[in-house]
Parts: C-alpha cells; structure tokens; sequence
C-alpha cells in the first residue's frame, strides 16, 4: 500500500517540477512578477507557511519510502547529493545578478529570501543548466513512474 501511495504522489511530484519549469520559461516575468508582489507584499518571507507543510510532505514521502520496503540506500544517497548539490548551484548562479533594477527590486521589508525570490523571477533563466538537469530527471522518473511503477506502457 506505501508502495502505490508513493507512486501517486511522486507522479504528481514529478508533474509539477515539469510544470513550474514550463511556468518559469514561458510565462511572461510581468506576470510572475505580480504574482510574486502579491504574495510577498510587506512580508519578509512568502513561504512560511508552505515551508512546514514542505517539510511535512518530505517526512511522509520518506516515512513512505520507508514503508514501501524499496528503500535503496546507494540510490537514495545518491539522489540525495545529486539534488542537494543541484539546488545549491541553482542558487549560486544568482551571485552576480545582484543588486537588482528599481522596476525589478523588491520593496521594503527585505531579507535574503525576498531578495532571492525577486531575482529568480527577474532572470529565471540564469540557471538553465541546473532547470534543464532537473527537468530531464524529472522528465525521467515520470516516465520510469508511469512505465514500470503503474505498467501503463507494458513493452517498454
């Protein structure tokens, strides 16, 4: 039962990460930006909230994985790295892109979160490399997830 519940979620998982990489690099930035305006507006940080429920969710997938009994520890730590090192680099490719533009600039109050938010969607771009990377994998385990996890393409 873990097993098919983790297939599910991963499954949608994966389609959201393909998703935001859609809505990153084909979504207009006044239209990101706005959105990111609205969901900032005189706060320090967006994400409070949805941080404890991600962090949740990242106790149940695991809890899950745990449960599934398909837990490999070379593939699990492995992806682990992989991810933790993507996302750090992700991250560094915003390093010169700083200060921003007035019309690009979050208001007051600022912290380094805000900061980071307005520039990831003022050149979502910059870290093409690490996007596509992450895109292909998730692109990948889609796949994998609806081919061998639910045998919805039974020759391949």
């Amino acid at each position: 039962m873990a097993t098919t519940i983790l297939k599910i979620l991963m499954t949608l998982f994966c389609l959201q990460v393909v998703i935001k990489s859609y809505v990153f690099f084909f979504v207009k930035y006044d239209i990101r930006k706005k959105q990111l305006d609205k969901s900032y507006e005189n706060k320090l940080s967006a994400t409070k909230t949805t941080d404890y429920v991600s962090l949740a969710i990242c106790a149940i997938l695991l809890t899950l994985l745990f449960f599934s009994e398909n837990l490999e520890y070379l593939s699990f730590i492995t992806g682990l790295y992989i991810g933790a090192t993507l996302i750090q680099l992700y991250f560094h490719q915003y390093s010169n892109k700083l200060p921003l533009s007035d019309d690009k600039a979050p208001t007051e109050p600022l912290s380094p979160i805000k900061l980071i938010s307005y520039s990831i969607q003022a050149f979502p771009k910059r870290p093409w490399k690490e996007l596509l990377f992450l895109t292909i994998l998730f692109l990948w385990g889609l796949y994998m997830l609806l081919s061998k996890g639910f045998d919805l393409f039974p020759n391949s």
